[in-house]
């Protein structure tokens, strides 16, 4: 796919189910809570937490004694995700050493219900470029928070800023990503080297095989498929940390360097129904591993625009939180700031339910904004309007901040989004200028493109973004005065159960 605006062909998704934290153009994923394999064939991915904050020499024998098979170790955690029984379970409940036992988690990616195709007939001269990167004039979001002016005032300090991106793996040689990252690395289980020879690229040709292996451990290997590659990454990086003369987008902090890891696995397995299930989510032990790798790597920002829910009051739920208690504890203690997304649920995430990892004591949690109308200035989209929380967006009591997301614009007529189930037959034919615009990668060629995304996938890179720029000019600040002076300097657009202490702003925290 050609870099050139006139010649290149966008992909415009906006995901309406809102069952996960960003929107791609990728194959439809299962959005079970659970995987749909465990009830089938009676096998359990289960998470231990031992009661110590370390794992104890024996951990494994532990494990082995009670007939499970260990697949992730995080040893600074006490943590242990492992394949087993419900009598494995049970004897490692009974274990003096184990505090608590239960279901490991995955995080999806969400089914893409609308797409929308930008070609040169709706993008070709429509608004002012800048020379070397074209697609500068729709990102609105930028110039929102002021991203430009507060890289230029940080200036080279960005460059000694390392954030990193857990996700479905980053396009390295992406024309906009292209000398951005410090590493690329996989910490998924079905682990496959890219063309740019590391684990961390976003190609998907191995799978886990559920059906053939139930009681799935790394030593029973992955099977093989088409090659397709996943997006989500590459977008979220972008908005962190676009090259400025990449050709196309620019990141809010293009002086920083993106620390990139794959924690996302293709499955597949049948269903309790007969269909067959494909999908691509992240586990809770490859998660874990790259927060504790990042965080011994000394990674001072990590951005994570996933997640799913859990109920703290439910015992099979208890376990993977405490383990990321103790994953994010570790991070903090070692000066590595989490940033997440809160999620596109549109729900109040008061509660005994909790959107993970967002809803963790310590982790910054990212509401999603848009903005009620645009305008051209100077040839370039601007906010000609009041922010609003986008009409996905989680909020609630655990939000902390708020950042772009994309919306699709209000209807003025009722006050509604024109992306809302009563307004969107009638949406405006440009409705996605008001989403997020940023790099990605084609999910069938591997070619470098860009697209239009919502959610808050999208917003949470914002704030990241905007971490990096206050780390380099505050490099002695911990996590949580880190974390204290964004909320501080973030801009008030309403209430904080919506918007939290406000919309993060680059320029103001930077001056």
């Amino acid at each position: 796919m050609k870099k050139n605006v006139l010649a290149s062909v966008f992909a415009v998704s906006l995901s309406l189910t809102l069952a996960a934290c960003g929107q791609q153009t990728t194959a439809p994923a299962s959005t079970d809570a659970t995987l749909g394999a465990q009830a089938v064939h009676g096998s359990q991915r289960l998470v231990v937490v031992f009661r110590n904050g370390k794992l104890p020499a024996d951990a494994s024998a532990r494990i082995t004694k009670a007939g499970g098979k260990v697949t992730k170790a995080i040893g600074n955690a006490g943590v242990a995700t492992i394949t087993g029984t419900a009598a494995t379970r049970a004897a490692l409940e009974k274990d003096t050493a184990v505090l608590a036992v239960g279901i490991e988690h995955r995080y999806e990616l969400p089914k893409n219900t609308d797409r929308v195709l930008a070609t040169a007939a709706n993008t070709g001269g429509a608004f002012s470029v800048t020379a070397a990167d074209t697609l500068y004039g729709y990102q609105w979001d930028m110039r929102r928070i002021g991203a430009q002016v507060a890289a230029e005032r940080v200036g080279a300090a960005q460059t000694k800023v390392t954030v990193g991106v857990l996700d479905t793996g980053v396009m390295s040689d992406h024309p906009d990503m292209v000398g951005q990252l410090a590493f690329s690395k996989g910490t998924n289980y079905c682990q496959e080297t890219g063309r740019d020879g590391t684990t961390g690229y976003p190609v998907y040709s191995r799978y886990i095989d559920f059906d053939a292996h139930p009681n799935w451990s790394e030593a029973d290997g992955c099977a093989t498929t088409t090659v397709t590659y996943e997006d989500h990454g590459t977008h979220v990086a972008g908005t962190v940390a676009g090259k400025a003369g990449g050709g196309g987008i620019i990141g809010v902090a293009p002086g920083v360097k993106i620390a990139a890891y794959k924690v996302f696995d293709r499955y597949r397995y049948t269903d309790t129904d007969g269909s067959i299930v494909d999908a691509v989510g992240g586990f809770d032990g490859p998660i874990f591993d790259a927060i504790i790798d990042a965080a011994n790597r000394g990674v001072n920002v990590i951005n994570m625009s996933l997640g799913g829910t859990l109920d703290r009051s439910n015992r099979d739920d208890n376990a993977s939180w405490l383990a990321w208690q103790r994953v994010m504890n570790y991070a903090d203690k070692k000066g590595t700031l989490i940033i997440a997304s809160a999620g596109n649920a549109a729900e109040n995430s008061n509660g005994n339910i909790a959107h993970i990892p967002s809803d963790v004591p310590g982790i910054m949690s990212v509401s999603a904004t848009g903005v009620t109308a645009l305008k051209t200035v100077g040839g370039q989209l601007v906010a000609n309007g009041p922010d609003v929380l986008a009409f996905y967006s989680n909020y609630g009591a655990s939000t902390d901040i708020a950042a772009p997301g994309g919306d699709c614009g209000t209807n003025p007529a009722n006050g509604l989004s024109w992306c809302d189930a009563v307004n969107r037959p009638n949406r405006p034919a440009t409705y996605f200028y008001h989403l997020i615009l940023s790099s990605v990668i084609d999910y069938t060629t591997g070619a470098p493109a860009y697209a239009w995304f919502a959610g808050t996938s999208m917003a949470s890179p914002h704030v990241a973004g905007v971490a990096a720029l206050v780390k380099a000019q505050h490099p002695e600040f911990s996590t949580n005065q880190l974390k204290a002076y964004l909320k501080r300097s973030a801009e008030n657009v309403g209430q904080k159960q919506t918007f939290g202490s406000g919309l993060a702003n680059a320029d103001l925290a930077t001056r």
